[in-house]
Order: C-alpha cells, then sequence, then structure tokens
C-alpha cells in the first residue's frame, strides 16, 4: 500500500500540451484577423495546434485510465486537458459535415461556361493564393451540390438593375476593387471581396450584368483566394446575394407602383379642379 499518490506525468503532459495547442491556436487567430498575419501561414500554424489539440486528447484519455487503475493525481488536469483540447477541435468539428457532405470546390459560378472575370483580383492573388482561372472540372460538381445556382433574370432595364446590383453590393459591406458601369448593351461588371466575419478570410466576388432596356441578366462569381474546400460558404454568399437583390427589385418596384398611384390621384384631382361646379337648382317660393 502506497503512503501518497503520485502525480500522473500523462496527466501534466496532456494538460500543458493543451494548454500551448489553445495559445498557439488563440494567437493564429486574433494575429490574422487583426493584425495581418499571411493566411497561408496561419492555416499552418492553426493546423499544428490541432494536431497539439488530438495529441493532448489521447494522453489525457491514457492519464485517466492510468489514474483510475493506479489511484495516481491527476484527474482534474487530464479532465481540464481535455475541456482546453475541445476548445481547438471545435473548429474542425465544426466544419466536418461540410467536408463529408460538399464537394472540394473553393470557388462556384452561376455561369461555369462563361465565368464573370476575375481582372483586378488577377492582379492582386499572388504566391499561394487559388488561381483566378475557372476549373472546369468545377462545373459537374457544383451542377451536384448547387443545383439552384443559376442566372437571375429581370424584368427590367439593365442600368436599373446594375444599379440595384451597386447598392446591394454596398449594402452587404462588400469592398468594390473595380467597377464598370453598363454602356446601353454593354455589360457591367464589378469585383469586389468580402472578409469573413470570424476569422477574416477574404472571398473575391465578380458580378457581370448583361441585358438591355427591357431586362438584364445577373451572373455572379465567388471564390476564396487561400484553401481548397470553402464548405459551402461560396454558394451560400450568392444566394444571399440574389436574394437582397430580388428584395431591392420588389422594393423598387411596389415603390413605383405607389408613386403611380398617386400621380393618377393628382391628376384626377386635377381635372375636377378644372371642372366648373353646377348651380344648384333652387326651390320656388309657392307662398
Amino acid at each position: 500500500m502506497r503512503l501518497y499518490e503520485t502525480l500522473s506525468r500523462r496527466a501534466a503532459w496532456s494538460y500543458r500540451i493543451a494548454a500551448l495547442s489553445v495559445f498557439v491556436f488563440a494567437g493564429a487567430f486574433v494575429w490574422h484577423r487583426f493584425f495581418g498575419l499571411a493566411t497561408p501561414l496561419a492555416f499552418k500554424i492553426m493546423g499544428a495546434a490541432i494536431a497539439g489539440a488530438i495529441v493532448a486528447v489521447v494522453v489525457a484519455i491514457a492519464a485517466l485510465v492510468t489514474i483510475w487503475n493506479n489511484g495516481d493525481r491527476g484527474a482534474g488536469r487530464a479532465t481540464t486537458a481535455l475541456l482546453l483540447a475541445a476548445l481547438v477541435l471545435a473548429v474542425p468539428l465544426w466544419s466536418l459535415p461540410a467536408l463529408l457532405t460538399l464537394p472540394r470546390l473553393y470557388e462556384v459560378t452561376t455561369d461555369p461556361a462563361a465565368p464573370p472575370a476575375f481582372d483586378r483580383v488577377a492582379r492582386i492573388r499572388q504566391g499561394q493564393a487559388n488561381p483566378t482561372r475557372y476549373e472546369a472540372a468545377f462545373a459537374p460538381l457544383q451542377a451536384q451540390a448547387y443545383p439552384d445556382l443559376k442566372p437571375l433574370v429581370i424584368q427590367r432595364p439593365l442600368v436599373d438593375v446594375y444599379t440595384s446590383v451597386r447598392d446591394v453590393v454596398k449594402t452587404l459591406n462588400w469592398k468594390i476593387l473595380e467597377e464598370q458601369a453598363p454602356e446601353t448593351t454593354k455589360a457591367g461588371h464589378i469585383e469586389a471581396v468580402e472578409k469573413t466575419l470570424l476569422f477574416g478570410f477574404m472571398d473575391d466576388v465578380a458580378i457581370r450584368v448583361t441585358g438591355n432596356s427591357k431586362s438584364a441578366r445577373v451572373d455572379v462569381r465567388s471564390s476564396s483566394r487561400f484553401g481548397q474546400h470553402d464548405l459551402g460558404r461560396n454558394a451560400e454568399r450568392v444566394r444571399r446575394f440574389f436574394t437582397e437583390v430580388k428584395n431591392r427589385i420588389a422594393a423598387l418596384e411596389r415603390l413605383e407602383r405607389m408613386e403611380r398611384v398617386v400621380a393618377a390621384r393628382q391628376a384626377e384631382e386635377k381635372e375636377k379642379a378644372k371642372t366648373p361646379a353646377k348651380p344648384a337648382n333652387r326651390k320656388r317660393d309657392t307662398n
């Protein structure tokens, strides 16, 4: 019988590894989100932190088994290590369903045959960034996973639709990198970038608006600068953008209808004002 319990070395090491993993992951997150750490380097640092968290989990479980069998001290440290590791592993675990169910794409477009061009973006992407050339192999994968991503056709003049599209880009707080307003039947073109809310990743968007005086077609291309799997983020961005455009167009049409009703009433009142009032018939005095 032992007179005192020894501290499990595995428990101590699991705690140290887990704490270091949290520190490294949080540091990479903050440095990338707010202080401009390069995204590829941030990926590597976060990946190392995730690997460390996995090691911490394995060591902590082994420590708990040893503690149970030998009666050593350190259950609290091993349990804390599991909790700390869970903080780091929450991100990849949250992404796991998308990784398993969605295709490995880093961009989508509503026109795979002739996607909107990345002109300004092509001059920005360098080094380890994804290429701006559209991969033809993405088209069948996108068609299967996101069959709803189609061009948006609106029965309104080209210039009006382009104005609404540009307003939506500003409403969504996308930073416009380059734009070309449409001229008669010449297409309008916008390139913008969105910084994701949580991690601050940069995703690029190209929008093309074609049409004439009666109708317009809006095509969108959304692409992640880094990473080979967007977890469905680009498809959601296109859907959100089209929803906002539809809502803005609907609001504009409601306003136009109201203006027509008001104008019609004002015209009717003017016509009534021009028409002289008929004199009232006086009753004869029979007395």
